[in-house]
């Protein structure tokens, strides 16, 4: 049974982390696992839509932009896939000009958290879209 489907979010979500800079990539990895997260760090955002697809994760963090791939086609693609259509999306960005995090929010990225972002802060984050995305369903 898909892990996502159940009432509650586990009690050790997997996080597929999608990001360009190596030291951050590592960082979050290590924080997150510290506080809970189990985590899969890829820093090839090519191979990212894959990754997502074989690993099912409960929810994924993606650094936007990306200087190796277009992360809006990232987000299509995984909508496009029923493996991946129901995993929540967080953006995380350097850029916190008005119109990308309106966009982010528009195209269907379920959180947009500005850089730099503490890991304290962004596992908080992700535990609060976690349980929105249980309560949405719940009764499905």
């Amino acid at each position: 049974m898909d892990r996502r489907l159940l009432q509650n979010p586990p009690a050790r979500p997997l996080v597929l982390i999608v990001e360009g800079h190596d030291d951050t990539c590592a960082l979050y990895a290590l924080a997150l696992s510290a506080m809970g997260f189990d985590v899969i760090p890829t820093w090839d955002g090519t191979g990212a839509s894959r990754r997502a697809s074989e690993t099912r994760p409960d929810i994924i963090v993606t650094d936007l932009p990306m200087p190796d791939y277009d992360c809006w086609q990232f987000l299509r693609d995984l909508r496009e896939d029923p493996r991946t259509r129901d995993i929540p999306v967080v953006a995380v960005s350097g850029s916190v000009q008005r119109s990308l995090r309106e966009r982010a929010e528009r195209d269907g990225f379920a959180a947009f958290f500005p850089k730099p972002c503490p890991p304290d802060a962004l596992a908080a984050g992700l535990r609060q879209v976690l349980d929105r995305h249980v309560d949405a369903h719940v009764g499905r």
